[in-house]
């Protein structure tokens, strides 16, 4: 199945400036996300216990993955395991456009979704 981009509803993102589309299947969802130079970032961590793939599209994004920071550019594909602390920190000049997948499914990113995110801003206690 094609996923046309296009032809799905955008909404805004975690943070002001960026937007997003999301689809969502049993096991898997992804996620467009569009951002632009402006877009405010406060640099705040949070984890999910779903495994996610970034992969860039276009432009360059700072990340901080678990206290280390790395850029994702153009053709990059950054995995963040389940449980890692994590955020996006900055973006470049020319803003990014990049897919997160994710897995199992976040249906919580879908427009109109009405259920608890599954998103955890407090430190992640090891058991």
């Amino acid at each position: 199945m094609l996923i046309d981009w296009d032809k799905l509803p955008r909404v805004e993102g975690m943070r002001a400036g960026t937007s997003r589309a999301c689809i969502c299947a049993e096991k898997m969802s992804a996620v467009l996300v569009k951002t632009s130079p402006a877009a405010q970032f406060d640099g705040k961590t949070h984890w999910h216990d779903n495994e996610q793939l970034l992969v860039m599209v276009s432009g360059t994004i700072r990340l901080r993955i678990d206290d280390k920071e790395l850029e994702a550019k153009q053709g990059d594909m950054v995995f963040f395991p389940p449980g890692s602390s994590h955020a996006a920190v900055g973006v470049g000049p020319e803003g990014a456009v990049y897919y997160e997948i994710f897995a199992p499914a976040r249906p919580d990113q879908l427009p109109g979704w009405i259920g608890p995110s599954i998103l955890r801003f407090d430190q992640k206690q090891d058991s």
